[in-house]
Protein backbone atom coordinates (compact mmCIF):
# COMPACT_ATOMS: atom_id res chain seq x y z
CA UNK A 1 0.00 0.00 0.00
CA UNK A 2 1.16 3.48 -0.62
CA UNK A 3 1.58 5.94 2.01
CA UNK A 4 1.02 9.65 1.49
CA UNK A 5 3.38 10.66 3.85
CA UNK A 6 6.34 9.00 1.56
CA UNK A 7 5.30 10.87 -1.15
CA UNK A 8 7.22 13.99 -2.67
CA UNK A 9 4.96 16.85 -2.93
CA UNK A 10 5.09 17.23 -6.24
CA UNK A 11 3.16 14.17 -6.76
CA UNK A 12 0.56 14.72 -3.98
CA UNK A 13 -0.06 17.91 -5.90
CA UNK A 14 -0.35 15.60 -9.32
CA UNK A 15 -2.51 13.50 -8.10
CA UNK A 16 -4.58 16.21 -6.39
CA UNK A 17 -4.87 17.76 -9.96
CA UNK A 18 -6.33 14.51 -11.34
CA UNK A 19 -8.99 14.20 -8.65
CA UNK A 20 -9.93 17.63 -8.59
CA UNK A 21 -10.63 17.23 -12.83
CA UNK A 22 -13.57 19.60 -13.65
CA UNK A 23 -13.51 19.41 -17.31
CA UNK A 24 -12.98 15.40 -17.71
CA UNK A 25 -13.95 13.70 -14.14
CA UNK A 26 -12.24 10.96 -12.71
CA UNK A 27 -13.05 8.30 -9.78
CA UNK A 28 -10.82 8.38 -6.98
CA UNK A 29 -11.11 3.78 -7.57
CA UNK A 30 -9.43 4.28 -10.62
CA UNK A 31 -6.47 6.29 -9.41
CA UNK A 32 -6.45 3.84 -6.35
CA UNK A 33 -5.71 0.80 -8.95
CA UNK A 34 -3.67 3.15 -10.86
CA UNK A 35 -1.33 3.94 -7.68
CA UNK A 36 -1.24 0.53 -6.51
CA UNK A 37 1.24 -0.57 -8.93
CA UNK A 38 4.00 1.10 -6.87
CA UNK A 39 6.91 3.22 -7.68
CA UNK A 40 4.98 6.69 -9.32
CA UNK A 41 6.50 8.63 -11.19
CA UNK A 42 5.64 12.45 -12.08
CA UNK A 43 6.66 14.97 -15.04
CA UNK A 44 5.19 17.87 -15.96
CA UNK A 45 5.87 19.67 -18.93
CA UNK A 46 3.98 23.09 -20.76
CA UNK A 47 3.49 23.96 -24.36
CA UNK A 48 1.60 26.59 -26.36
CA UNK A 49 0.32 26.64 -29.78
CA UNK A 50 -1.70 25.31 -32.14
CA UNK A 51 -0.34 21.55 -31.72
CA UNK A 52 0.17 22.49 -27.78
CA UNK A 53 -1.04 19.02 -26.27
CA UNK A 54 0.47 16.78 -28.93
CA UNK A 55 3.83 18.66 -28.37
CA UNK A 56 3.55 18.38 -24.69
CA UNK A 57 3.07 14.48 -24.94
CA UNK A 58 5.57 14.49 -27.29
CA UNK A 59 8.28 16.15 -24.89
CA UNK A 60 6.55 13.84 -22.08
CA UNK A 61 8.00 11.10 -24.73
CA UNK A 62 10.91 11.90 -25.44
CA UNK A 63 12.24 13.48 -22.06
CA UNK A 64 10.88 11.46 -19.42
CA UNK A 65 9.43 7.92 -20.40
CA UNK A 66 12.03 7.02 -23.33
CA UNK A 67 15.21 8.59 -21.45
CA UNK A 68 14.32 6.84 -18.75
CA UNK A 69 13.38 3.68 -20.04
CA UNK A 70 9.88 3.48 -18.57
CA UNK A 71 8.03 2.87 -21.95
CA UNK A 72 8.77 -0.67 -21.61
CA UNK A 73 7.08 -1.67 -18.29
CA UNK A 74 4.99 1.17 -17.63
CA UNK A 75 1.25 -0.19 -15.95
CA UNK A 76 -0.61 2.39 -15.10
CA UNK A 77 -0.62 6.33 -16.14
CA UNK A 78 -2.64 9.12 -14.85
CA UNK A 79 -2.42 12.29 -17.42
CA UNK A 80 -3.70 15.64 -16.33
CA UNK A 81 -4.33 18.57 -18.77
CA UNK A 82 -4.59 21.71 -17.13
CA UNK A 83 -5.39 24.67 -19.70
CA UNK A 84 -7.49 27.65 -20.03
CA UNK A 85 -10.96 27.43 -21.57
CA UNK A 86 -9.15 27.39 -25.10
CA UNK A 87 -9.18 23.40 -24.15
CA UNK A 88 -10.62 21.45 -26.81
CA UNK A 89 -11.31 17.70 -26.60
CA UNK A 90 -9.84 17.17 -29.89
CA UNK A 91 -6.34 18.17 -28.43
CA UNK A 92 -6.45 15.89 -25.60
CA UNK A 93 -7.80 12.80 -27.96
CA UNK A 94 -4.70 13.89 -30.29
CA UNK A 95 -2.69 13.80 -27.13
CA UNK A 96 -3.89 10.19 -25.96
CA UNK A 97 -3.58 8.62 -29.27
CA UNK A 98 -0.29 9.32 -29.57
CA UNK A 99 0.81 7.92 -25.98
CA UNK A 100 -1.75 5.00 -26.34
CA UNK A 101 0.44 4.10 -29.36
CA UNK A 102 4.07 4.32 -27.80
CA UNK A 103 2.99 2.81 -24.05
CA UNK A 104 2.38 -1.06 -23.90
CA UNK A 105 -1.04 -2.01 -25.07
CA UNK A 106 -2.23 -3.25 -21.47
CA UNK A 107 -1.41 -0.30 -19.76
CA UNK A 108 -3.87 1.45 -17.54
CA UNK A 109 -4.35 5.04 -18.61
CA UNK A 110 -6.63 7.60 -17.19
CA UNK A 111 -6.98 11.46 -17.78
CA UNK A 112 -7.93 14.21 -16.03
CA UNK A 113 -8.52 17.88 -17.23
CA UNK A 114 -9.18 21.48 -15.75
CA UNK A 115 -9.55 24.81 -16.05
CA UNK A 116 -6.54 27.15 -15.15
CA UNK A 117 -6.08 30.75 -16.09
CA UNK A 118 -2.64 30.57 -15.15
CA UNK A 119 -1.23 28.99 -17.82
CA UNK A 120 -2.79 31.44 -19.95
CA UNK A 121 -2.34 29.96 -23.94
CA UNK A 122 -0.39 27.43 -22.94
CA UNK A 123 -0.92 23.68 -21.48
CA UNK A 124 0.49 22.03 -18.97
CA UNK A 125 0.62 18.61 -18.86
CA UNK A 126 1.64 16.34 -16.03
CA UNK A 127 1.83 12.20 -16.07
CA UNK A 128 1.74 10.04 -13.18
CA UNK A 129 3.76 6.70 -14.42
CA UNK A 130 3.26 3.67 -12.52
CA UNK A 131 4.48 -0.11 -11.96
CA UNK A 132 7.97 0.71 -13.24
CA UNK A 133 10.59 -1.34 -11.64
CA UNK A 134 13.10 0.16 -9.53
CA UNK A 135 16.33 -0.90 -11.76
CA UNK A 136 14.64 0.37 -14.64
CA UNK A 137 14.81 3.97 -13.65
CA UNK A 138 18.05 5.98 -14.22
Amino acid sequence: MLNIRDMPDALISGIREVLNSEIIGVDPEDVKIILAFGNPIIYSTQAAGINRASIAIQQIIADFLKKDNLLSNVQGIMLSFSASQSLKMREVHEALNILKNTVPENTYILVGAIVSDETKEALRLTIIATGCEANDIN
